[in-house]
Parts: structure tokens; C-alpha cells; sequence
């Protein structure tokens, strides 16, 4: 068993079960659609549609480990018990922006599922330390939403400004994770070997597999595909320092470019 999990988002009921039995480690339904269309307007974001049937549905087929995006930081108890009873082994919170949210979410859960904190505002970022030293199972940096709160020219400018590596700094001794992944050779502009490189040194437990994941596959069989990217996950594992380091400059100098202005890496 590997202890770096490959998390699929949600397209049907087959994909979804059948990415569970090739390896992925779970499958993630996504409640979070309100007010995103207009926040994400005019940027190259994904937007799901489903609903806590689909959670439930999926449940009746699968044992596998099944995450729920809850619609807003804040739910209501109504929609909180509705993701329980539905079957969701863990709950992803969107668009924090302090601790004290995750703390009212942990009361209303109490201990029946497991919390995934998402990091995707400025105001959380500042938050973190607090959002870590809470029980919370993982703590996930949303590039989408961050770079638009930040108004970085990128969605990759955190791999290179210091940002990522100071947020996992503090962020000891909790399961951390950013980014979606795809098969190695793919990934655009940013090719996917810095995201397999970054995900490597940071010392990071899990990532998403959506869109590009999806596309990319090009009738690949799903368990060959998640095997190829386990492999390349701990052969980054297993670089040298120097070649970390090499690696390194070379993904921050091509976010560099991609954003046309100077990085403090």
C-alpha cells in the first residue's frame, strides 16, 4: 500500500467505482457550486454540478473512501447531516478564512467523519498555523481560488514565491497536499514532473486527479495509469538533494516566465 494518496474527482457512477478498485484512495463528490461561477468568471477553473444523491448513490455501490466538498465553509446542520447520512467518510471544507470555522465544523462532525481544511484564501494562509494545530486529517492548497485572491498572473505562483513551502512548513505533522496531478509527460503549461517534483520534496500525502487527469488517460486502463503515477511519485521520493535542488530551480524558473515578473524563490 502506498502512503501517498491519489484522490479521483467524481464524473459517474462507473468511472468512480472503477477508479476505486484500480487504487485510487477515494473519490471526491462536490457540493461546492454557490457564487463560484461568478468568483471563478474568466479563468480556466472546473465547476461540478452534483448533489448529495450522487454521494449516496455512489455509496450503495462502493465501500471505497468517499470525500464530500460541502457547499460553503459555514454549512448548516441540515446539509452536514445530510453528507453523514449519506455515506461520506470525510469532509472537504472550501474557501476557509479562520480557524474558528473548522472548529464549528469539528463540533457539528463530532468525530464521525474525518476534515480536510482547505487553504484557498489570503485570509486562511495567515490562519494556518491555527487551522494545523487543530484536528483536522488534511490540510489541501487550492490553486484556483488562491490565485484569485492573491491576483497572481498563475495558478503556480505559490510553487515559486515561497508561499507553498512556507505553509507546509507550518503545517507539521498533518497529511498535506496541493495541486491536481496528471500521467507523467503531460501537464500544460506547468509540465506535470514539477508538480511530482514539488509534491515529492514537500513531503506532501495526497492530491487531486480531475480534469487533465481525465483527459489525459486517452482510453488508458485506470489501474495502469494510477500504477505509472504511484512509480513516478517515489521516484521523485528517491532523487538525490542536488538533484531536488536542480529540479526545483528549474520549476521555479519556468513559473518565472509563465508570470512574467520576478519570484523570490
Amino acid at each position: 500500500m502506498s502512503d501517498f494518496d491519489l484522490l479521483l474527482f467524481h464524473r459517474d457512477l462507473t468511472v468512480s467505482t472503477q477508479g476505486l478498485d484500480a487504487g485510487a484512495a477515494g473519490v471526491i463528490v462536490d457540493l461546492e457550486s454557490r457564487g463560484k461561477q461568478k468568483r471563478q468568471l474568466g479563468f480556466d477553473t472546473e465547476i461540478n454540478s452534483h448533489t448529495v444523491k450522487d454521494l449516496a448513490a455512489l455509496r450503495r455501490l462502493t465501500k471505497g473512501h468517499l470525500l464530500c466538498r460541502i457547499s460553503q465553509p459555514d454549512p448548516d446542520d441540515r446539509e452536514i447531516g445530510a453528507v453523514i447520512d449519506a455515506g461520506a467518510d470525510e469532509i472537504i471544507v472550501p474557501m476557509l478564512t479562520d480557524a474558528a470555522q473548522i472548529e464549528r465544523l469539528l463540533r457539528k462532525v463530532d468525530g464521525v467523519c474525518q476534515i480536510m481544511a482547505m487553504i484557498e484564501t489570503q485570509a486562511a494562509t495567515v490562519e494556518i498555523e491555527k487551522i494545523a494545530a487543530l484536528p483536522v486529517d488534511r490540510i489541501y492548497v487550492g490553486l484556483n481560488d488562491l490565485q484569485i485572491d492573491r491576483g497572481t498572473r498563475t495558478i503556480f505562483a505559490p510553487l515559486a514565491d515561497g508561499l507553498m513551502q512556507g505553509l507546509r512548513a507550518r503545517c507539521k505533522g498533518r497529511a498535506f497536499g496541493f495541486g491536481g496531478l496528471t500521467l507523467p509527460g503531460y501537464g500544460d503549461p506547468l509540465p506535470s514532473r514539477s508538480f511530482y517534483g514539488e509534491l515529492a520534496r514537500l513531503d506532501c500525502r495526497f492530491t487531486f486527479l480531475r480534469r487533465s487527469f481525465y483527459r489525459d488517460l486517452n482510453g488508458m486502463d485506470l489501474a495502469e495509469a494510477l500504477h505509472i503515477m504511484q512509480a513516478n511519485i517515489s521516484r521523485y521520493r528517491n532523487r538525490s538533494a542536488d538533484q531536488s535542488a536542480q529540479d526545483t530551480a528549474e520549476t521555479v524558473s519556468a513559473i518565472m516566465s509563465l508570470e512574467g515578473a520576478r519570484c523570490v524563490g
